[in-house]
């Protein structure tokens, strides 16, 4: 009879014990909202991460979490941003704008690759979003401005040495200078291409992509 009593007692224990850790979970999720309308990020990060490591096996708060990555990325903590809005992604919660974050949050964390990634499936999962069609378009735009215009200084430097009559545009100088603008302008053509498959109706990437041609054509 003893050792019954001991081991319903052992249970009463355990499921006070749980039952005390949800209560504590939610009183920290609250604070961590109290905390996160007073814009005290770094505090709210921090309860939101406590309550969720006390959650159990209850139904994950969306809001939570998702808050949690806000918090995250205005503290400049962009894995933990990274890996909370890809939880809310996961749990088709507000999707739209945690594809946006989590994406940004890899592009200020220097992984570009995920960044790209993360928008194109998000574009693919979402056709009709313009706010990640514009923000990848964009970022395809500037990689490929930025090659080009590598290319077009490599041209401007040689054919300002051809003004001063250091070299002809005949000479093998000129033409390995033109051939290495040519690399510059090949590597940026595909960023233009991705842009407009983005963005059919974006001049700017219309007008750089026809440069681009141009230039390694002559």
């Amino acid at each position: 009879m003893k050792r019954i009593f001991l081991a319903v007692a052992l249970v009463m224990f355990v499921a006070v014990g749980f039952a005390q850790e949800a209560v504590d979970a939610v009183k920290m999720k609250n604070d961590g909202n109290g905390a996160l309308r007073s814009k005290n990020y770094k505090k709210a990060l921090g309860l939101y991460e406590k309550a969720i490591a006390n959650w159990g096996d209850e139904k994950p708060d969306n809001a939570m979490i998702y808050n949690a990555g806000y918090c995250a990325y205005k503290t400049k903590d962009f894995k933990k941003a990274v890996q909370y809005f890809g939880q809310s992604i996961d749990n088709n919660y507000k999707v739209s704008t945690a594809v946006l974050y989590k994406a940004n949050s890899m592009r200020l964390s220097g992984d570009v690759d995920g960044f790209e990634q993360t928008l194109e499936k998000g574009i693919a999962d979402n056709p009709n979003n313009p706010k990640m069609k514009d923000m990848l378009a964009t970022h395809y735009l500037k990689e490929g401005n930025a090659i080009y215009k590598k290319g077009a200084k490599i041209l401007q430097a040689a054919a300002a040495d051809v003004t001063a009559g250091k070299y002809k545009t005949t000479d093998d100088k000129y033409k390995q200078a033109a051939a290495n603008a040519k690399v510059e302008f090949k590597k940026a053509l595909p960023y233009f291409e991705k842009a407009l498959k983005i963005a059919p109706n974006d001049d700017t990437a219309k007008q750089l992509k026809d440069a681009c041609m141009q230039a390694i054509k002559s």
